[in-house]
């Protein structure tokens, strides 16, 4: 008998950090899967946490990230469901990529403010 199995918020935690750490090093999901040996297909499965990764491809990724293991599984929480932070949220992202490399070019403090406070602004929206 076959069971059908879908995502947990493990794989799905996972994935937002395999997509994070490749936003991070600017790399598609083409280039990371050639790295891989796997297709972009593939890749954007593991990012979807619809396909489970292996203790030696999550070894792969980390070494390709220059990270450990550890940093792309989530913490132990007892009973809690596992959720990535916003800092993992906006990575996994290209835009919050590209919004976290311009933000840190802003020398002027009060320019900074100026951009948290209208992204504040937009909460919500």
């Amino acid at each position: 008998m076959s069971k059908t199995r879908s995502a947990t918020d493990v794989d799905a935690y996972i994935g937002g950090k395999i997509r994070g750490y490749r936003n991070q090093h600017k790399m598609s999901q083409e280039e990371l899967g050639l790295q891989l040996g796997v297709t972009f297909q593939q890749v954007q499965k593991y990012e979807k946490g619809t396909n489970r990764l292996s203790g030696s491809r999550l070894q792969q990724l980390a070494q390709i990230f220059g990270c450990t293991v550890d940093e792309l599984l989530p913490p132990q929480r007892a009973g809690k469901k596992v959720q990535l932070t916003n800092v993992d949220r906006l990575v996994a992202t290209r835009d919050g990529m590209r919004l976290v490399d311009s933000f840190v070019t802003i020398k002027n403090e009060t320019m900074r403010a100026a951009v948290v406070e209208m992204a504040r602004r937009f909460e919500g929206q």
